[in-house]
């Protein structure tokens, strides 16, 4: 995000469509792929009115908000605006990471079944089946951004 920020151009067709795909794909992997399958599968397996379960739920939230502004910001040309929720949205994300990484996941860990265990396994690779091409794709976006931002 800090090299597309860096060379970010809000009035030019092609500076506009690296904006574009970088939203497609934020709402296609990073929503629709991952987020997912926390927030319809991983998350219901607990008590959703946990802190923890909560707090990463309005972080998606939050995230979700900040693509909203990019695009609205891009829409207006307004490259203030776009900088702005790129960079928070790389902020949240990075901590969000931490707290999944730090938190989340090690207290998963602790207070999920073997059970519960083998039923996400299943029901995460329903979903790796039905969106097959999609880690693919943003493999491959994601390979270009950094080939061209080296």
């Amino acid at each position: 995000i800090s090299r597309v920020v860096e060379n970010l151009e809000v009035n030019t067709d092609k500076g506009r469509q690296l904006i574009l795909d970088g939203v497609d794909f934020i709402r296609s992997y990073a929503d629709k792929y991952h987020h997912a399958k926390e927030e319809e599968i991983l998350f219901k397996c607990f008590d959703e009115n946990l802190d923890i379960i909560k707090t990463m739920r309005e972080d998606h939230e939050k995230a979700r908000s900040h693509v909203r502004s990019i695009l609205d910001g891009l829409e207006k040309e307004n490259k203030n605006a776009v900088i702005e929720h790129l960079n928070a949205y790389k902020e949240l994300l990075t901590e969000h990471i931490k707290r999944e990484d730090d938190i989340l996941y090690p207290w998963i860990d602790r207070n999920i079944s073997i059970t519960q265990v083998g039923e996400l396994f299943s029901k995460f690779n329903e979903i790796d089946e039905q969106l097959q091409d999609t880690p693919k794709k943003y493999e491959e976006f994601i390979q270009g951004l950094e080939d061209k931002f080296k």
